[in-house]
Parts: C-alpha cells; structure tokens; sequence
C-alpha cells in the first residue's frame, strides 16, 4: 500500500511529507548549494544526527532513530534512518569501504548526500499519490545500478532538474518534462539554482545519441564530460535524473538480442556466447558483437505499474523501434517480442531475491547465478564482461541483482507465446 507521511513541526523531519509551507519552500534548501558553506536544511541534519547504525557479527545492519530500534522491511514512511538501513542493507560490498565525499561539510560521504537528496526531493514533490515505500526504496533511493563510476551526481541532479517537476502530479507528466524536445535534460547549462556560481551566459548541450561508446559512458557524469552516449548512458541519465526528482525508476534492457547472427540459444548458436562476451576471445571485439539495447522503466504512480521508455527520444510513448505496438506484449516481429531463453530482458534492481513480484514486475534474479544454456556463467553487463577488482577478482556479477522482465516484454500471439 501507498505509504502514509507525517511531519511534527519542531521535532525535525522524521518521515517524508510535510506541509504545504515546508514543500514550497525546497529552494530554500538550496542556499548556498555549490559553495563549502552549504549546510543541510534543519530538519534533514536532525534526521540524520539521531540515527546510528552499525554492523553486527552476522554482518547484517542494525540502526536506532533516537533510541528506538529500525528495520526499514517494517517500516510505512521513509525517513533518514529508514533510507540508510535499507542502503546498508542492499549496497554492493565494495562501496560499503568507500564512497566519494559528501558536497556539505556536515556529511560522511556521498552516502549521506543521497539520502539528504531523496528526502528533499520526495518531501518537495507532489506526486499523486505517492509511489509505495517498497518501490521508493528499492527504485528511487539506489545511487548506481550498472556498477557505473560512483560520483556524488543526485545533489546537482536534483539542484538542475527539480524545478521541472516541482508543480507535476504524475511520473508520466515528469518524464515528459525532462525529455520534452531532448532539451529538457540535455541542455546541461541551461539549469540553474539560486547560488550558482558559473557564467549565467555559459551553454553546452550534451549528444547526441553516439552508438558504440559504452564503455567509455555508462555513468551520468560520463555522458556530462563526454558530451554524448549510446544507449547505456542515456539510460542511465535518464534513471538519474528521475530519481533526482522524486521518481522511481531503474535501467532496463536486453543484453544479447534474439536477431540475426545471433539468434537461438546457445546450445546451438556459439555466436551467442559472443555477444554476451562483447567478443571473440583474443580476437574481434565490441561493434557488431554488442547486439544489445537500454532504455528506462519508470514507476507509473496512478496506473501503479512499470511503464517503459526509450532513450534519446522527446515522447513519453511504449510505441518504439524495438518493441512496437505494445499491448500485452512487444509485436512479434520486434526485437523485443522475441526475447526468450538466452536473450532475456533484465532490469536493474536493489531488491533481494525473493521480493514481491508484483512491485518488482518478476522474479529477482542473483546475477552471480546467470547462465546460457550451454553453462557458461555470464554478466548483464556485456560491455564490461571482465571486470575485475584491482587485485583480480571478478565485480561483474558481484552484488547486481536484476529483475526478469522477459515476460512482460515478448511477443504473445493468440495462440501463445511458443
């Protein structure tokens, strides 16, 4: 269910939502943002002052909101402490050792700042109604999902783009602000906050659509220094920039497609095998062999259901080149419509395995345990599939868990889907 907000005034801010004269007033949170004397608003630092958290020999998490124990599964509103057991919770191992610093002389890490920023942005946004705190969670709060570069991108994100969203009461409405015209959320100058510091006269425009650069950009501030991405980095920008605003929303997409020299499975196809490996081993790479594709679901607040949307377009519409007429089921001449065994769609997910199907859209999958059907053990993330730690141990299937939405996404003829 759709959780419940409450705010006391002179108590701090202890779960989102809050009066009218509070939610008006997020401009205000930004004073002096973008200088070393920028502070967290009151409410946000009391928040964040009265929770301790810490890590148990079982290594799991334990967290008290001024004494009283917390444990986000239990919780209906989300607040400072919530959002941080949950973080702790689900984050990747290695980010648990480092993060980059926080933009407030105040915070710990950039951890800090994503919570700071989500409830801002939630708090501020008058979504109606408000998405369900598992989805908020799981969707909204996350500060990566591709094992991308981590950099401190939500409080600029939110900073830059909130004020698009600001007076809109459906994720539809904000999604079509963002992309409206490309401009939207491609003109990277254009958007300003009260204390900017930079030439008011300055413009740079990011794209355009660059097919074949991921890798080099995958993260959201990749694209901002390159100026251009492909598929991955307008996905992952787009992701951001969502949740920058209040909206959940997550990475999707199909990391061999069903076409071509690559069609079957891979028992009996071996090019399967290289385009899930980006290539040939010692030979060819990238080009051709990355016959894959990202776009952007986004949690659809009245229709309470995932709605998908491509990337470097200005339309909010499920009607695209890769799935076609969607109805229930991408047409089955589609890219997406064939998707079956070995050319699965993922999206990406900080849920566990296990979690409600119906919020997650399918079954959460362990991407440690992914497999073709000829047993080869492979990685969503087929631009990188040999990512290693710096002492050699392999990343790419550590602590990423996707969600299967092969279902949702292939063809289903009257006859069923064969």
């Amino acid at each position: 269910s759709t959780s419940s907000f409450s705010f006391e005034r002179g108590k701090g801010m202890r779960a989102l939502g809050c009066s009218v004269a509070i939610a008006s007033a997020w401009e205000h949170w930004l004073d002096d943002f973008g200088h070393d004397s920028f502070r967290y608003p009151e409410w946000i630092s009391e928040s964040m002052h009265s929770c301790s958290c810490w890590r148990n020999v079982d290594l799991s998490f334990g967290c008290l909101d001024s004494g009283a124990s917390v444990d986000w599964r239990l919780s209906t509103d989300l607040s400072w402490c919530v959002a941080k057991h949950f973080l702790l919770s689900h984050m990747p191992e290695f980010d648990l050792h480092f993060l980059p610093a926080a933009v407030s002389i105040e915070g710990t890490s950039m951890l800090d700042d994503n919570i700071a920023f989500a409830l801002m942005a939630v708090n501020a946004s008058k979504l109606d109604p408000r998405p369900p705190l598992r989805v908020m969670l799981s969707y909204m709060l996350p500060y990566a999902g591709l094992h991308e570069s981590r950099a401190n991108w939500r409080p600029l994100f939110f900073a830059k783009f909130f004020q698009l969203a600001v007076n809109l009461t459906t994720s539809q409405q904000v999604v079509g602000a963002l992309i409206r015209d490309k401009e939207q959320l491609m003109n990277w100058t254009r958007f300003q906050w009260k204390d900017y510091p930079g030439r008011l006269d300055n413009r740079l425009e990011l794209g355009p659509f660059a097919s074949g650069s991921t890798p080099p950009v995958v993260a959201p501030f990749d694209f901002a220094a390159y100026g251009y991405g492909s598929c991955t980095g307008w996905a992952t920008f787009l992701t951001s920039a969502l949740r920058a605003v209040g909206v959940p929303a997550r990475q999707v997409g199909s990391p061999c497609w069903n076409t071509a020299i690559f069609a079957g499975p891979a028992t009996e196809n071996p090019n399967v095998s290289q385009c899930w490996a980006a290539g040939v081993n010692g030979g060819p790479a990238g080009g051709t062999y990355l016959n894959n594709h990202n776009w952007v679901e986004y949690w659809d607040n009245q229709a309470r259901v995932w709605h998908f949307v491509d990337v470097s377009v200005d339309v909010v519409s499920q009607d695209t080149w890769f799935c076609g007429n969607y109805s229930t089921g991408c047409e089955c001449s589609s890219n997406a419509g064939k998707a079956t065994i070995d050319h699965p769609v993922f999206s990406v997910t900080w849920s566990n395995v296990g979690d409600e199907v119906e919020i997650d859209g399918g079954e959460v999958l362990d991407a440690a345990d992914l497999t073709l059907t000829s047993g080869e053990s492979v990685s969503p993330l087929v631009w990188s599939p040999r990512l290693a730690s710096p002492l050699g141990l392999p990343v790419k299937n550590v602590g990423l868990r996707i969600v299967n939405r092969t279902e949702f996404y292939r063809c289903k003829p009257k006859s069923g889907f064969v």
